[in-house]
């Protein structure tokens, strides 16, 4: 048998070994990334829902297994009116993100300029600016001698006193849609530029119009951006933190604030620990809900096909 012949019996076997074991070489090489996230998350996890069942925590040699940090939790009204006004807040934030958002993914797609690289980088350009500085701005623009109320009442003189629009809900879902806009943003936006465009031809050679061609190819090809990017929003809205604080003020807060309270300020860890598994069991439900009615791996399984 000659070098050659060798050559192309190894190669082939080679492939056959290959193709029956990808699977297993797969699993091997995100091995270490899952162990890393198991270890990282999965133990700080586990720490907050051990401190949740303990009184008082952290462990010491007084701790008693109890369940009254979530007695306490649904007892009080005010922890559930909290988590009822972050879920309210949060489905606002969504929609918004994603009224504003598709109409922009859709723009950035369907454009043919010089410039479209430049409306990419604009579009990313918020991961690039701290949180604080972002949400701070809103502050200069909401407040009762920001640039809002500086034009309302110095300038056209609309009105006579400053409006509040600082410290309130709608301050705080101002500032999670900006902070939040470009997640919803991006995942739209790659489904969008992944569309069949020979589909839309197709259709408008049929005789059908812009819209009809936009409801009945477009859009459903788009829905894996967007059912990422309402995930993607609803979940990081849902728990924020830092923009609640900054524009909520203290008769605003969200979920996330209570229970950065309760572990910084109060040193209540046990029942800072409830309120998490609680938040973390109910984001973890919605997700689940979503899936089974919007139907996620059929959705991205027909967006791969596509």
């Amino acid at each position: 048998m000659s070098i050659k012949n060798k050559f192309d019996e190894l190669n082939r076997t080679a492939s056959v070994y290959f193709k029956r074991e990808e699977g297993r070489l797969g699993l091997l090489e995100i091995l270490p990334g899952i162990t890393l996230i198991t270890i990282l998350l999965g133990g700080s996890l586990g720490i907050v829902l051990l401190y949740s069942f303990l009184d008082p925590a952290p462990v010491s040699a007084e701790s008693t297994f109890t369940l009254q940090h979530y007695r306490e939790f649904f007892e009080t009204g005010f922890y559930l009116s909290v988590l009822l006004d972050s879920f309210i807040i949060a489905v606002i934030t969504t929609a918004a993100a994603l009224a504003l958002g598709y109409p922009a993914a859709y723009y950035l797609t369907i454009m043919d300029s010089k410039w479209k690289s430049l409306y990419l980088l604009l579009m990313i350009l918020p991961f690039w600016i701290n949180v604080v500085v972002r949400t701070y701005a809103w502050r200069l623009i909401l407040g009762s001698n920001g640039l809002i109320n500086y034009l309302l009442v110095d300038i056209t003189g609309v009105i006579n006193s400053p409006l509040d629009l600082l410290y309130s809900k709608s301050a705080i879902a101002i500032g999670l849609v900006h902070v939040f806009l470009p997640f919803m943003v991006i995942p739209i936006y790659i489904s969008l530029n992944n569309v069949d465009r020979s589909g839309i031809e197709a259709a408008k050679n049929l005789g059908a119009n812009k819209l009809v061609a936009f409801s009945e190819i477009t859009f459903p090809q788009s829905l894996p951006g967007v059912a990422a990017g309402v995930l993607l929003v609803f979940v990081m809205s849902f728990g924020a933190f830092v923009t609640p604080s900054l524009l909520g003020g203290q008769q605003n807060i969200m979920i996330g604030n209570i229970i950065g309270q309760m572990f910084n300020e109060l040193q209540s860890w046990g029942l800072g620990g409830a309120i998490s598994v609680i938040f973390i069991a109910l984001v973890v439900t919605i997700v689940y809900l979503f899936n089974r009615q919007i139907g996620l791996d059929e959705l991205y399984g027909s967006g791969g096909d596509a």
